[in-house]
């Protein structure tokens, strides 16, 4: 619908726009902090990756009972972090997941908006142009008739 001052709905629109802002926003948050988190997981298993290949190449030479259990004390550390960034990857990958969808709802009311806007303005120009047609009609049946 159509009134003097244009779309009906322009605040709506307005408001729907604002939202997928907002939206967007949110998931690029959440995003860079599913690849923050994968970045951190990344760096933890290079790091078990490592003192593998060191322990593996100490094995050849002698190795005391204190380096042993240092480095077995570093892979159960190395363990759980690993373990708990997954989680928290896992979880955050979810998140954005859901954060994406959100925008994508957001996006979607938007665009319904601004296609009603671009039917209604299509429909008025139409309506105009018919008007302008009937009124240059009516002038040329006028000025035949004197």
């Amino acid at each position: 619908m159509m009134h003097s001052n244009g779309f009906q709905l322009q605040k709506v629109l307005n408001y729907r726009k604002e939202i997928e802002k907002v939206r967007k926003i949110e998931f690029d948050a959440a995003k860079r902090e599913f690849e923050n988190a994968a970045e951190v997981l990344e760096r933890h298993r290079a790091e078990a990756d490592r003192a593998r290949v060191e322990y593996n190449n100490k094995q050849a030479s002698v190795v005391n009972a204190a380096e042993l259990q240092m480095y077995a004390d570093f892979f159960r550390r190395k363990t759980g972090d690993i373990q708990s960034q997954s989680l928290q990857v896992d979880s955050l990958g979810r998140e954005m997941t859901e954060r994406r969808e959100v925008l994508m709802d957001a996006a979607k009311d938007k665009k319904a908006l601004e296609l009603l806007k671009e039917k209604q303005l299509a429909a008025l120009r139409r309506e105009r142009a018919e008007k302008e047609r009937a009124f240059l009609e009516e002038l040329a049946i006028q000025k035949a008739c004197r």
